[in-house]
C-alpha cells in the first residue's frame, strides 16, 4: 500500500524522515496493550529485504527445476490411460 506523506501526522513524519539513531531506524507501531499492528522501514532497509525475499525466491524456484526427459508421458498420455 502507498500512501502520501501529507496524510501522516506531522510528528510520525518526521520521526521517518530523521529516526533516531539510538533508537534505531525502524519505527514499531504498537496498540496499547503492546501488540505490533505495522512496521515503518527506512528505505534502505526495505531495499534489502526485498533482495534477500528475491533472492530466497530464486533460490526456491531453481530447486522445483526438473530434468527434461524426451520419453516421460506426456499429459494427453496420462489422460488417454
Amino acid at each position: 500500500m502507498k500512501i502520501k506523506a501529507n496524510s501522516i501526522p506531522a510528528d510520525l513524519l518526521e520521526k521517518i524522515k530523521n529516526p533516531d539513531p539510538l533508537e534505531g531506524e525502524d519505527i514499531l507501531i504498537e496498540d496499547s496493550n503492546g501488540d505490533l499492528l505495522g512496521a515503518i522501514l527506512q528505505p534502505k532497509a526495505y531495499e534489502f529485504f526485498l533482495k534477500k525475499v528475491e533472492e530466497r525466491e530464486d533460490e526456491l524456484d531453481s530447486a522445483l527445476v526438473e530434468s527434461f526427459d524426451k520419453d516421460s508421458k506426456t499429459l494427453d498420455d496420462l489422460l488417454g490411460e
